[in-house]
């Protein structure tokens, strides 16, 4: 067997191998991690704030992300089961729903940057934009608009037939090559990563700035307002970590998408076609760390989002200590009340 044959199956092996050992990882950590943001989410300190509806929705979309196309694209990467290879319907609407999906979730995050800012605007008028009704009309315009921005994929994608890392010819769910798949790649990489990156950071700093501005007066607010303030700032702190991370996970795998479009009409030898299989798995198992990591991230960053956990956490461990509490209750006070009403009437 030559040198290079030898490096293509260390190549190809690689490759598998970094799928199956991070992708059950991403998985166990997303399928944890996101039912836990779920819980917490819907508590009653946290679901009246803007900020926690968004989080909510990102998760919802995250749980997709995990539940159905992480497992999907691992029974297609590592034993080549997937049915949008050999049925059209499939390969469009299953293409369009991930993508979609991964997209909504991001920008989602980004609408809670935005909400940081207005609710920590000097402006009353600016302030007023941070309010439920408001996220829930951004929610729906987000998921609206992005599933249209996404639905020429249930139109152009298709099965074609190309060469895999083994040189062998086999059907996948594509674009076609040329112009529409270098679109793709920068409508992806705009929409995914660059895009929602860029006004997450921009919407941070600006709230950092309004933060600075408001410091000063920290000292001479009522107490209510303080707790409210730190609540606020335990939101912030838990956004700008989980931005960092869509960050580092999305825009290696949106370069590669980039490489790949350009590249796609060029002859390459198997070698190149494994080395590019390797970089592709890599950077797609990296993208998950987006949509699997942010309730481990909300509970190191914020101690609201730690106090609503082990209050979960204790309820299931004694479900039963609620009740005997008010139960206990309730007998203390109903002998207090007959003697009570005679007082009254003596």
């Amino acid at each position: 067997m030559s040198s290079n044959s030898i490096e293509i199956n260390q190549l190809n092996h690689a490759a598998s191998t970094v799928v199956i050992a991070e992708t059950p990882f991403n998985f166990a950590l997303g399928a944890i991690g996101l039912i836990f943001n779920v819980l917490i989410f819907t508590r009653p300190s946290l679901r009246n704030e803007p900020c926690s509806l968004y989080f909510f929705s990102s998760t919802c979309f995250s749980l997709f992300v995990v539940f159905v196309s992480m497992p999907v694209r691992f029974l297609a990467s590592v034993y080549n089961i997937d049915t949008a290879y050999y049925n059209r319907g499939i390969c469009k609407i299953e293409t369009f729903a991930f993508y979609s999906a991964r997209t909504i979730s991001c920008w989602l995050i980004t609408c809670a940057c935005a909400d940081r800012f207005f609710h920590s605007s000097l402006n009353a008028n600016i302030r007023r934009l941070s309010s439920l009704k408001i996220a829930k009309w951004a929610i729906g315009i987000i998921s609206v608009t992005i599933t249209i921005l996404y639905s020429h994929m249930i139109v152009y994608y298709d099965i074609i037939n190309v060469s895999d890392r083994f040189g062998n010819i086999t059907p996948t769910c594509n674009g076609p090559v040329g112009i529409y798949r270098s679109i793709v790649a920068f409508w992806f990489l705009i929409l995914y990563s660059l895009c929602p990156s860029f006004l997450m950071l921009l919407f941070g700093f600006l709230t950092l700035n309004n933060i600075r501005r408001h410091r000063r007066a920290v000292s001479n607010v009522p107490r209510t307002n303080q707790i409210l303030r730190r609540t606020d700032n335990q939101l912030l702190r838990m956004l700008i970590t989980q931005v960092f991370m869509i960050i580092i996970a999305t825009l290696p795998f949106s370069i590669y998408q980039l490489y790949t479009a350009f590249t796609s009409s060029f002859t390459k030898s198997t070698l190149r076609i494994a080395q590019e299989n390797l970089a592709g798995r890599i950077t797609g198992v990296i993208t998950y760390f987006a949509h699997t990591t942010s309730f481990y991230l909300y509970t190191l960053t914020g101690t609201i989002f730690r106090k609503e956990f082990l209050k979960i956490i204790q309820r299931c461990r004694h479900p039963t200590r609620n009740i005997v509490h008010s139960t206990q209750t309730n007998t203390q006070i109903m002998p207090i009340m007959p003697s009570n009403r005679k007082t009254t009437t003596i």
